[in-house]
């Protein structure tokens, strides 16, 4: 029995041309890696998938921080401004 691919819910949003300029050179750039096709849908997936990864890595480093007493992460952002 063939299996399907996990059903996927359709999102819209909207993205300043900006954003969306920096997307579509995202995607070239997988291209020219990867040697593959690579969507603007494709190239948001990656880099929604990357973005969480990296705020799951901080927030872990944090807490894992905060548990042997040193300063938070939104404590150093405090102090520089960031």
């Amino acid at each position: 029995m063939p299996t399907s691919a996990p059903h996927k819910i359709p999102s819209a949003i909207r993205l300043p041309p900006e954003l969306l300029q920096r997307v579509d050179h995202y995607a070239r750039q997988l291209e020219s890696e990867l040697h593959v096709s690579v969507s603007r849908s494709d190239a948001i997936r990656r880099l929604i998938v990357l973005g969480l990864e990296d705020a799951e890595d901080v927030r872990d480093a944090e807490h894992a921080m905060q548990e042997k007493g040193g300063i938070s992460l939104g404590a150093v952002k405090a102090e520089y401004g960031l």
